[in-house]
């Protein structure tokens, strides 16, 4: 009899492989969906009229249909399922710190003190995801009835499989062979998941983000316009109003939901980006003379400013 692997337990006490009973289910979702599909098809299609296309017309839009209302389910599910996994973190969390806290042998005042501080930091990150949560499920919804004005087929299920650069002092950051980076983009995702793509540009460039300002923007240009890094520079530096072919956003817009970008899209990130590199090097004079009780750790090199008998200090 073989072990069961990541195991849930049903409320009458029956235990089932995940994975096993992942793949039922979905099975039975599908064939459930398909059944749904079909009989709404069939209401349509009687409406047609025409028998000699009946056959034809039936079997494409069941087919989409079915496509569609299986991979938008299985979307929903997968969306719930990161929700629930970031619940249990934070429960997780929170339950760790209630166990440190019993083994400190705090007083009983400062340990109700402490515990109601957590407690309501914990309510207040539960919120915040549960709101985030009913966010994207009605942008889903708004996404999908929208696209179903217009046609019927498979709305980016999955998520897109979007470009990614910085501009950086009018210049592009490219990743290996000189391509833009590529990243997959999920349907209820905020663009500034594409930031560590940019600390990975960055490392590429012997560099390395220092700090991130309050203004970082995320300009979409579409994958049927012109791509190179001449072509976008050109856009970007365009002083013409007349020219709107391109969408800017903020770090918190879902541009798959509230946008419907399509796959290919390069995404430029620009604004308030603080490299390393850029970063003013400290004047050991400076920092030592004037802030004596500060522990100091610097490097070492030659200061312009700071002469000795008319020469630059070398530390």
């Amino acid at each position: 009899m073989g072990s069961l692997g990541d195991i849930w337990v049903t409320p009458c006490m029956h235990r089932f492989c995940e994975k096993c009973i992942k793949e039922v289910l979905n099975k039975s979702i599908q064939e459930a969906e398909a059944q749904k599909a079909k009989a709404f098809a069939d209401q349509v299609v009687d409406k047609i009229g025409d028998n000699s296309i009946r056959f034809i017309l039936e079997e494409l839009f069941r087919e989409t249909l079915v496509s569609g209302l299986s991979d938008h389910l299985a979307s929903e599910n997968d969306m719930k399922s990161r929700f629930k996994r970031k619940k249990r973190e934070i429960e997780n969390k929170y339950e760790q710190i209630l166990l440190k806290l019993q083994k400190e042998n705090l007083s009983t005042e400062n340990y109700q003190l402490q515990r109601e501080e957590h407690m309501n930091l914990f309510r207040q990150q539960i919120q915040l995801l549960e709101d985030d949560q009913r966010q994207v499920q009605i942008l889903f919804i708004q996404a999908y009835k929208e696209h179903l004005k217009t046609h019927v087929s498979n709305f980016s299920a999955i998520g897109t499989l979007v470009k990614v650069t910085l501009l950086k002092n009018n210049q592009l950051y490219m990743g290996k062979d000189n391509q833009y980076l590529t990243k997959q983009l999920r349907l209820e995702d905020k663009l500034e998941e594409l930031l560590p793509c940019i600390e990975e540009l960055v490392q590429l460039q012997q560099d390395k983000v220092n700090k991130y300002g309050d203004i970082i923007l995320f300009t979409c240009i579409s994958p049927l316009e012109n791509q190179s890094s001449q072509s976008v520079l050109q856009k970007l530096t365009a002083d013409d109003p007349l020219i709107d072919d391109h969408l800017t956003v903020s770090k918190n817009c879902r541009a798959i939901l509230e946008h419907k970008i399509l796959p290919g899209t390069l995404i430029i990130v620009h604004g308030d980006i603080l490299l390393e590199s850029e970063v003013p090097k400290q004047c050991i004079i400076e920092t030592f003379l004037n802030y004596p009780n500060r522990e100091h750790i610097v490097d070492y090199f030659e200061c312009t400013q700071c002469l000795r008998n008319g020469q630059s200090l070398r530390c």
